[in-house]
């Protein structure tokens, strides 16, 4: 009854909205930029095709989506949290929209760049009644300056300034805070692709650059009040979306991962791939995702995986990961095992068809190329076939214990097969791995602490240059997901310390525009601080 209540009609969408534009597609869902004729104004619409989401068994998804994105808008109206992208309303139709007036992935502006009430005079072509299916459309705001990774690519250089980067940081730490707080969210897909940067100044009012080239968002967090200094001209809100991923059940928390938690698999976190189906879900996807986002803030450019395209995971070490992760046998990774082999598949003769996804092996490599090979290894006992399969192909191991070792007729065959790669003790007496020279050569490039890269160079450069930069970054990214930083402890690091606010002191000028005040987590001597904007 919810479902007809929503259910619009075709006279309806082609009614309401005459233009469009494709923005973007994902594996669920269309984004359209489309103008609203019952505001006037320009929204944001994603559609669902509920049928075919169905077919594929992740129905969820739609209800999530939904769900969640009314729940984080409820905190943007509050004025708790201005950092989710807001909902202003949701209903169903049984067609999808019309390409010709809203367009699609190879023309997305059949009738321009704007809405012109002359070119949308002539209505599309009413679909035939076969063509009906289940199409959900959400209604948003729209977030002008597009995602952060489009934003950074359109900037000079392909980066940002530094402080600006920590302001972004900080939103997004503050929107992943407060979704965990207020409704125990796990987003897992936490990447500047999904943040969308929206001007403090969208609702309307115009400002005087000259009259306030500065406009501040004060944030409070505890004892301290938080102050986003920006120029007028880039004073922007990050906010985060796309929730078909998220979870909001707290009693999952603690349970055994499973293929669900793996969404975007070059961002899957290390422990999911060293510990297998024991790894946990929880707040650790979204805090590695964080360290990833900070990372890619600093580096500019592109994503981690783009700037390490041609780092992929070396023979020797591929071959043990194989061994562990595809084999039947192997019960402790049974999701990873999923996930590579997704398009696999064995008919009853037992021919096998389709191609293998190796992209979780060259996920694991580039983190140990980038990060480096952690000196405590995670304390999972299913986890350390990987270690040892890391070590033995990444390092080597120590000559004495090799002399004294007898070496296994398979043993013998692998050292005949990787002597090419061992050229001799090396100045700390081990023999290296098989795959030792590819992996020193690689982090000479691309280590976060050490590598020549040029983007990897300057990340580096500006993290060491503010205080607790890469100490915060390599919290978030640790191989440990219960060592990494939660976004509280971001807010509160010693990175974050120039935003504050000195009590007593005044650090703004008079021209400065405060644009948005959010207190709902400020705590003064007096208790809890209520502040609106």
């Amino acid at each position: 009854s919810i479902a007809r209540s929503m259910e619009r009609s075709w006279q309806f969408l082609t009614c309401k909205f005459p233009w469009a534009t494709f923005l973007s597609e994902g594996a669920f869902k269309r984004v359209y930029r489309v103008w609203n004729a019952t505001v006037s104004a320009e929204e944001a619409v994603s559609v669902m095709d509920v049928e075919a989401i169905d077919d594929m068994g992740n129905k969820e998804i739609v209800g999530a989506e939904l769900s969640v994105s009314v729940l984080l808008s409820s905190l943007v109206r509050r004025n708790v949290c201005p950092n989710f992208v807001l909902t202003r309303g949701v209903f169903t139709c049984p067609f999808e929209p019309p390409s010709s007036h809203w367009g699609c992935a190879d023309n997305k502006k059949p009738n321009g760049n704007f809405y012109d009430p002359e070119r949308s005079e002539m209505q599309p072509e009413s679909p035939n009644d076969e063509e009906q299916g289940k199409f959900q459309y959400i209604r948003m705001e729209l977030c002008r300056h597009g995602d952060v990774e489009e934003f950074l690519q359109s900037q000079d250089g392909k980066s940002v300034e530094a402080n600006e980067a920590r302001m972004l940081l900080f939103q997004m730490a503050f929107a992943l805070h407060t979704a965990a707080d207020r409704y125990s969210l796990k987003h897992y897909d936490v990447k500047l692709l999904n943040f969308f940067l929206q001007s403090a100044h969208a609702g309307g009012e115009c400002v005087n650059e000259i009259d306030h080239p500065f406009t501040v968002l004060r944030y409070g967090m505890g004892s301290h009040v938080f102050g986003l200094r920006m120029p007028t001209s880039r004073a922007l809100i990050a906010k985060l979306a796309d929730y078909g991923t998220a979870n909001i059940q707290p009693e999952s928390n603690g349970q055994p991962v499973t293929i669900g938690q793996f969404t975007t698999l070059e961002n899957s976190p290390p422990d999911y791939l060293i510990s297998g189906d024991s790894a946990q879900q929880g707040y650790g996807h979204d805090n590695f995702g964080l360290g990833l986002c900070m990372l890619h803030l600093f580096t500019g450019d592109a994503p981690y995986e783009e700037i390490l395209a041609d780092v992929v995971c070396p023979t020797a070490l591929k071959r043990k990961l194989k061994n562990i992760w595809e084999h039947h046998s192997s019960s402790t990774y049974g999701v990873v095992r999923s996930v590579i082999l997704a398009d696999v598949y064995e008919d009853e003769t037992g021919i096998i068809e389709g191609e293998a996804d190796e992209i979780l092996y060259d996920t694991l490599y580039r983190y140990l190329v980038l990060f480096g090979i952690p000196d405590k290894k995670l304390q999972s006992k299913d986890g350390a076939r990987v270690w040892r399969a890391i070590m033995s192909a990444l390092v080597g191991q120590d000559s004495k214990q090799s002399a004294t070792t007898a070496p296994t007729r398979r043993s013998r065959r692998n050292m005949r097969h990787d002597a090419s790669s061992i050229s001799a003790f090396d100045s700390f007496g081990r023999i290296p791995g098989p795959d030792t020279v590819q992996f020193e050569k690689d982090q000479a490039v691309y280590s976060l602490l050490k590598g020549s890269d040029r983007r990897i160079a300057s990340a580096r450069d500006k993290l060491t240059s503010m205080d607790g930069g890469m100490e915060l970054l390599m919290s978030l990214v640790s191989f440990d997901h219960t060592k990494r930083a939660t976004p509280l402890e971001v807010i509160n690091s010693v990175f974050m310390a120039p935003l504050r606010e000195e009590p007593g002191i005044n650090v703004y000028e008079p021209t400065d525009l405060i644009a948005g005040s959010y207190m709902q987590y400020h705590y003064s001597d007096r208790g809890l601080v209520h502040e609106t904007k």
